[in-house]
């Protein structure tokens, strides 16, 4: 969580978040895939008109150029620890050797997030996070990522998709000029979005297999794509079930702009097979390992730390902890808990000027077209503090606000559809944990990062797993992040990640 709680992401936040988050109010939006976002996300210009030859890629240029500060500002900025970006940079300038756009023509950026993203917009601009760094095994499985996004922009996927969007809203339009019955918007839409997502998701099919392509023709190994595509997929069941959310990997959805990732794998795998060289292509393991080694791996120190269920902020020096089950999320403006039983806990902050009485602002500003049933004043560790319970679409809201130090007002949301008898009790166990640390206890928290081992004689994944610096799933952890099946044997000499926070 950042320090400073802005209201600017509000309108792209709330894009993908369900329906009750639009009913709280203040900054009660969250985008709830922020720590794992499968898959590649492709960034479309936002005008129409986009032309073929030198006059579209001057246009597409424009648009990289002027939306490239708002996708820096979203995810933390570049990363450049060590030698990181010019690595990447390396690997970029041997695949654009043999991409359409060729050398000189991508630009590439690593960005400040533990999200496991990549994606592209218009011009050559190619982004991925370092938390997509720090799951990746080898320079081979980094090539294929980043090939993707190049087949992306020179299939020139954003002018495709541009078009199709003006396509299915004619078709739309025709659909609900023949019905003209009750619901006919209704169904004109459905059908423009279903168009729309079945065009994304075979761009990505696309994608995958100029990519594939691309890096065979640099010398990699052409199935790192697929051990990649694996990786994702493990990491994206272990996240949901760590989160208390269901995962289905076989799941398809006509509203999705992505294929399911075993989909995706079956496909890779067909085409990597044909194109893999007779030396097997190259992996570089051990240089990809020694490159992101030490690279910062989870949250950023400067939003906060998450270890097990508990929240510190060493600069704001703030701690709490969510209920026992719960799973829990360090976002960009908010820490977001999950119970298995389907309830949502939210921590953040709003300005609440000194003068104005806590009460009052519940009164006022609990929840958007919901009723308040009870308000009362109280306090949290000794600080002035005020309660609310809600309800607004089905949805039963506490609240809890904390005053802190300044305008700041520390805020818990509890939300859940099914009320049960210990609600106010498992909500009271986190906002009773809420204080703050003094500057000693803060320091005492260090980052976690990615530190590679050598596997030993006597080592296994057991003996290896207990080094993370986790204190649950530690085994599943560090196979999922190794690409290491259970049961696989390592070999002394091997080099595996580990993550550590000494």
């Amino acid at each position: 969580m950042r320090p400073d709680i802005s209201r600017r992401h509000e309108s792209r936040e709330k894009s993908s978040v369900s329906r009750w988050r639009d009913v709280v109010a203040g900054t009660f939006s969250v985008v709830l895939a922020a720590g794992l976002v499968a898959g590649c996300a492709s960034l479309d210009g936002g005008s129409s008109g986009f032309l073929a030859g030198a006059v579209g890629e001057r246009q597409e240029a424009r648009i990289g150029a002027r939306e490239n500060p708002k996708v820096l500002a979203a995810f933390g900025g570049s990363y450049t620890s060590g030698n990181i970006d010019r690595y990447v940079d390396e690997v970029a300038a041997k695949l654009a050797q043999n991409a359409a756009s060729g050398p000189g023509n991508y630009r590439i950026t690593v960005l400040n997030s533990p999200s496991i993203n990549a994606f592209s917009l218009p011009g050559g601009y190619i982004y991925v996070t370092r938390g997509l760094m720090a799951l990746a095994n080898s320079e081979a499985e980094l090539a294929a990522v980043i090939a993707h996004e190049m087949g992306h922009i020179d299939a020139r996927h954003a002018l495709q998709r541009e078009q199709q969007v003006v396509q299915a809203s004619a078709a739309g339009k025709v659909i609900a000029d023949m019905t003209r019955g009750p619901g006919s918007s209704s169904e004109a839409l459905s059908y423009a979005k279903k168009q729309i997502a079945q065009f994304s998701r075979q761009q990505e099919f696309e994608a995958d297999a100029i990519g594939i392509r691309i890096m065979a023709k640099s010398g990699y190994d052409p199935r790192a794509a697929v051990s990649f595509l694996t990786s994702l997929e493990r990491q994206t069941a272990l996240h949901s079930r760590m989160m208390n959310r269901k995962y289905d990997p076989s799941r398809v959805d006509l509203t999705s702009t992505h294929p399911t990732t075993p989909e995706r794998i079956a496909a890779a795998k067909r085409d990597a097979n044909v194109l893999v060289p007779a030396d097997g292509g190259q992996r570089n393991s051990d240089a990809y390992l020694s490159a992101i080694e030490g690279i910062l791996y989870g949250d950023d120190p400067s939003e906060g730390y998450v270890r097990d269920r508990t929240f510190l902020h060493p600069r704001l020096g703030i701690t709490f902890t969510m209920p026992e089950g719960y799973g829990v999320q360090n976002a960009p403006n908010a820490v977001v808990g999950f119970a298995p039983d389907g309830a949502i806990l939210r921590f953040d902050g709003v300005d609440v000027p000194r003068g104005t009485s806590l009460v009052r602002h519940l009164e006022h500003n609990s929840v958007r077209g919901g009723s308040v049933s009870s308000v009362s004043q109280g306090t949290v560790n000794g600080r002035e503090a005020a309660f609310a319970v809600a309800t607004a679409d089905q949805w039963q809201f506490r609240i809890a606000l904390i005053r802190g130090r300044d305008n700041m007002v520390y805020r818990f949301i509890h939300a859940t559809q099914n009320p049960g008898a210990d609600d106010e009790a498992e909500f009271a166990s986190a906002v009773n944990t809420f204080g703050y640390v003094n500057q000693t206890t803060a320091n005492a928290v260090s980052p976690l990062r990615i530190k590679v081992e050598t596997v030993r004689p006597g080592d296994t994944a057991v003996s290896l797993a207990r080094r993370m610096s986790y204190t649950d799933s530690q085994l599943e952890r560090f196979l999922t992040l190794n690409g290491i099946q259970a049961g696989e044997s390592l070999k002394p000499g091997d080099h595996v990640k580990v993550v550590s926070d000494s």
